[in-house]
């Protein structure tokens, strides 16, 4: 006798994992330059030192009632609850790598997204678009910070929300739309300050009013402020600074301010090049750089004399 199909469903899906949906929060965070502890310190202390950082991040979802899904080399994946919780736990992993007293000196720094949203668990896997823009959220923030998107903003608490400041849009693989994203502030500001001496507090406050970047390309001069959260650059028409260059990406580099100086963070195929007035070249690729003084930054290929896509920057601290 010929079985129905909905018997045939039955019976497959008895004999498969139980899989089942719920909404979630996913964290990624992972050791930035953790390739340079294993040229520096060789395979076996590198391998220590990454699962310490490891072992501190674990011990830290595990006490914001989360789970720990899998650790991949210098990456961790956790899921939480909910978002308020997620984002705690990403504050309390940022302040445990910096309060640890046998990673004080090696000046590590860890990175974090986060996003919350719906997932399908398997066994102790988790699948779905949530993890694929988790993983986008990592991969966009910088050393030391926290990265996340407006579904997670919206599901915290005001207080919470408070502490948190909006980087405007980007591109996630598989989104038609840009989402938009925010930075959680996971440190507080005035205790930094306070630790400082009385000359050194004046002088970051002064720093932060008075920096200047400034970019000269092709005639055209723009002057970056420290309030500028982010300025794009690239050949796509959506960035500030248009740079229409086959090799070019078209989101190429970013530059913000951040902790007293304007940093350069690559996101490029090709690279970046930077040639300084004192005669120093770097190429940085998907790493940042601390703009100083004066130089030349050229996109996808190395800067060289009377090139008309260079662009000439100076900063400008308080001394």
């Amino acid at each position: 006798m010929k079985r129905k199909l909905s018997e045939w469903a039955s019976t497959l899906n008895e004999k498969t994992t139980v899989r089942h949906q719920e909404q979630a929060t996913l964290l990624f965070a992972d050791i930035c330059g953790s390739t340079r502890l294993f040229e520096k310190y060789g395979d076996l202390r590198a391998r220590q030192i990454e699962t310490l950082v490891l072992d501190l991040l674990t011990a830290r979802t595990l006490a914001y009632r989360g789970v720990v899904i899998k650790t991949i080399g210098d990456e961790i994946m956790s899921r939480f609850p909910d978002a308020e919780t997620g984002v705690n736990a990403a504050c309390e992993m940022q302040q445990a790598v910096k309060d640890d007293l046998m990673l004080v000196d090696l000046g590590l720094a860890i990175r974090i997204g986060l996003h919350h949203g719906p997932v399908l668990l398997e066994k102790d896997d988790v699948f779905g678009d949530a993890v694929n823009v988790a993983a986008r959220m990592v991969a966009l923030a910088k050393a030391d910070q926290i990265i996340t998107t407006r579904e997670t903003l919206d599901n915290l608490s005001t207080h919470l929300r408070q502490k948190t400041r909006g980087l405007g849009y980007a591109w996630v693989r598989g989104k038609q739309n840009e989402m938009e994203i925010a930075e959680v502030i996971w440190y507080e500001s005035d205790e930094g300050l306070t630790q400082m001496s009385g000359g050194e507090t004046q002088k970051v406050i002064l720093n932060q009013l008075y920096a200047r970047l400034v970019l000269d390309y092709r005639g055209r001069t723009i002057e970056l402020e420290p309030s500028l959260q982010m300025f794009k650059i690239g050949r796509g028409p959506k960035s500030d600074l248009v740079v229409d260059r086959e090799l070019v990406s078209r989101s190429h580099a970013a530059i913000e301010f951040r902790q007293g100086k304007f940093i350069l963070a690559d996101h490029s195929t090709n690279g970046t090049y930077l040639l300084l007035d004192n005669g120093a070249r770097f190429f940085v690729r998907r790493e940042e750089f601390t703009l100083q003084e004066r130089g030349t930054i050229c996109l996808g290929q190395a800067a060289f004399e009377h090139n008309p896509d260079v662009i000439r920057y100076e900063c400008k601290y308080v001394a």
